[in-house]
Parts: structure tokens; C-alpha cells; sequence
């Protein structure tokens, strides 16, 4: 879509928003109270059971003809002025929708507009293969906050049933029902509504959520990613050597732990006062962030490759210097500083090969931190075992 289009598009869905949805300060200013009070108001019947339009009754709406009875001329009114937004498409010209090619039918496929670039289009569910997402969405936006929200279809038609909130503003269920109407878009216009969204939550959602949102997200999509790799790593006996799938799966999973640790580090870092709230949230993010660390990088190393030798680690290893009881505490507490130090590496070498210098920086910074916590360990070990020594010759 061009920008003269895309600018075109996101001033029809400013004029529907403050159409369907005007705001509280809107709703209770003078002039739109005078706009009501002015309005001229048809003289009918008291029941107005003759002014309701049956060709856009719905069947399934069981509470749609009370409501039509209601406000049947509203209804035609806000339909005049959503096609003074955007012209529509005549309804004689269209016999399917033009995106899922679904014949229409008065009863079971009704034609609707998209309030945004005015072609007719279907309400269906989705049905795989033929339909694989729906061809057109409902949104609402609340008028307190202007957030956006997408909506299901719902029982009623375009309406969403919604929780009066009570005098304290907590949200219960009662007996009566707050209607939210839906505005209906076409699924090809769906990114300038992405993108208003977009523009709310980067103006108006605190930094804290946003990377709180994305820490999850990244969260979950490891938890799911690592069975799969469990088992290419099952199939594989231990001469063998890695499949070109499992290295590629591997690499993926590195690189997302490193996001994953990353973000947790980031959200640690916002600045908030010692000893409030926020910082024992974000004190609690970061230990879950090191105990999910600590769990799920352990299946990496057990992809076979070949390693580079490690003066270090032989002259650990060296018959002649002390060995350490792989049941004692100071090797439970090592084992898994042991594996994060060796994925930094493994990090700090794949950033060197593709050249992204400000990773290796922010990676040999965490990778420096670990070999300082392995060493604070093996130090108070050593002085705890001196400690016991001395205590034993007196």
C-alpha cells in the first residue's frame, strides 16, 4: 500500500473511531449534548414496530428485535454517516466475497462492508484449507482509554457482551448486559488497524509491559521449541554426527536464550526505587529468568561437536590438583554456571564469525560476570575446607 493510500486509510479509521467510539470527555461536553437535544425526532408509533428495516435483521440475534425496535432509526443514521467516511460498494455488483470466493446467501452468508475501503466481503468462520483466517474482524476501542481491541463475532451480531463495572469500577457479572457495538473491517485493510494499535501501545504502554510481553512470549516459544530438539537429539547415537537440522535448531534456541537473558536483564535494569514494588517484581522476573536458564540449557550441550582444547579445563582436571565430589554442594551450585559459561563462549565465537561486535561486547560482559560468580564459589569452597582443616588440628 502506498503512503498517499496508508494516510488516506488511517484518517477513515480515525473518523469511524470517533464515530462509534467518542470518548467520555466527548460524550458528556455541551456540544454534543446540544447535537442530541437538536436532533429532530420522527413522529411514530410508540411501539416503531413498522420502521424496522427487515433486510438487515439478523435470525440468529435473538435480542436484536428489541434493540431494532429501540433504535432502528440510530441504525440507519450511523449508516449514513460511516458512507459519507468511506463510499461503499453496491450490493448488486458482488455475488461472492472476493477473498475466501464464498457464494453469498441471505441466510446463511450475508454481505457486509468493510467500513474502511467499502468492499463487500463475508463474516464466515475460519475452514481449513479453503478459509484459513475469516475475511473481515470486529474491533471495539474503549472510550476511556482509546485502546484498540480486536473482538469475536460473539452471539449477537457485531456486539460483544461485556460486564457492567460497578460503582468502584471492578468489573462483575450481573443480570444486565452492556452491548459493545463492533466496527467490521476487511482482513486486507487489518495492518492500518495493526498499526494504529501499534501507535497507542508505543505512546501510551509503560516500557515495563512491553518488554514484560515479549520476555513471555520468548519464554513460551522456548518451552515449545525444545522438545523438538529433544528429539532429533534422541535419534542420534553418540558416534554420530549432528544432523544438519539439529545444528540449525540449536543455533535458533542459542540465539533466543540470549534474547531470552537479555530481556531479563533489561527489565531488571528500569529504574525503580530499592525496596518498592517494581523491584521486587523485577527482582523475581530475573530469578525466574536465571532458574529457567539453568533448566532448560542444559540439553544443548548434549549435541555432540567438536571442541576446541581448554587449558583451562585440563588444569582443572589434572590428576595431580583436588577433585571435586560431583555430589557436593559446590558442584551442584557449579554445574549449571559451568554450562552457561560454556554457551557464552559458544555465543561469543558465533557473534565473532558473523560479526556483530556490540553482541560480542554485551556477551563477554555476561560471560565475565559467570566466571566471577564460578570463582566467589570455589573461593568460599576452598575457605570453608581450610576452615574445617585448621578446626580439625586443634
Amino acid at each position: 500500500m502506498k503512503r498517499v493510500e496508508r494516510t488516506k486509510m488511517l484518517r477513515r479509521l480515525e473518523k469511524l473511531i470517533d464515530l462509534h467510539f467518542p470518548s467520555d470527555s466527548e460524550q458528556s461536553s455541551p456540544a454534543a449534548v446540544a447535537r442530541h437535544v437538536q436532533r429532530p425526532q420522527e413522529r411514530r408509533r410508540a411501539s416503531s414496530f413498522f420502521d424496522l428495516d427487515f433486510r438487515n435483521m439478523n435470525i440468529s440475534d435473538a435480542g436484536g428485535l428489541l434493540r431494532g425496535v429501540v433504535g432502528g432509526g440510530d441504525l440507519h443514521d450511523m449508516r449514513v454517516a460511516e458512507q459519507r467516511i468511506t463510499p461503499w460498494q453496491n450490493d448488486a455488483n458482488v455475488n461472492k466475497c472476493p477473498l475466501c470466493s464464498t457464494s453469498f446467501h441471505p441466510l446463511t452468508n450475508r454481505k457486509h462492508h468493510c467500513r474502511l475501503c467499502g468492499q463487500i466481503i463475508c463474516s464466515l468462520p475460519v475452514k481449513h484449507p479453503h478459509r484459513p483466517v475469516t475475511c473481515s474482524l470486529l474491533f471495539v476501542v474503549d472510550p476511556r482509554t482509546r485502546r484498540i481491541e480486536e473482538v469475536d463475532e460473539g452471539v449477537d451480531y457485531g456486539v460483544r457482551r461485556k460486564p457492567l463495572d460497578n460503582a468502584n469500577g471492578a468489573s462483575h457479572k450481573t443480570t444486565e448486559d452492556k452491548f459493545l457495538k463492533g466496527v467490521r473491517i476487511c482482513r486486507s485493510c487489518r495492518p492500518i488497524l495493526l498499526r494504529q494499535q501499534y501507535q497507542y501501545e508505543f505512546t501510551h504502554v509503560p516500557l515495563f509491559s512491553k518488554l514484560y510481553e515479549a520476555f513471555i512470549a520468548l519464554e513460551q516459544e522456548i518451552e515449545e521449541s525444545l522438545p523438538q530438539f529433544q528429539e532429533l537429539i534422541l535419534s542420534l547415537s553418540h558416534n554420530d554426527q549432528p544432523t544438519q537440522e539439529a545444528s540449525i535448531s540449536r543455533k535458533r534456541l542459542l540465539e533466543a536464550f540470549a534474547q531470552y537473558d537479555a530481556l531479563a536483564k533489561r527489565i531488571r535494569a528500569l529504574p525503580c526505587r530499592t525496596g518498592s514494588s517494581a523491584d521486587q517484581v523485577q527482582s523475581s522476573i530475573m530469578n525466574r529468568a536465571s532458574l529457567f536458564l539453568q533448566k532448560n540449557m542444559f540439553p544443548l550441550q548434549s549435541l555432540p561437536k567438536p571442541k576446541k582444547p581448554n587449558t583451562k579445563t585440563t588444569t582443572i582436571s589434572n590428576d595431580d590438583g583436588p577433585k571435586v565430589d560431583p555430589d557436593s554442594e559446590m558442584a551442584m551450585a557449579l554445574q549449571p554456571l559451568l554450562e552457561q559459561e560454556a554457551l557464552l563462549e559458544s555465543f561469543v565465537e558465533e557473534a565473532k564469525a558473523h560479526r556483530k561486535f556490540e553482541d560480542v561486547k554485551t556477551l563477554k560482559t555476561n560471560l565475565q560476570e559467570i566466571r566471577m560468580e564460578i570463582d566467589r564459589i570455589v573461593v568460599n569452597a576452598d575457605a570453608g575446607l581450610l576452615h574445617g582443616n585448621n578446626g580439625k588440628a586443634h
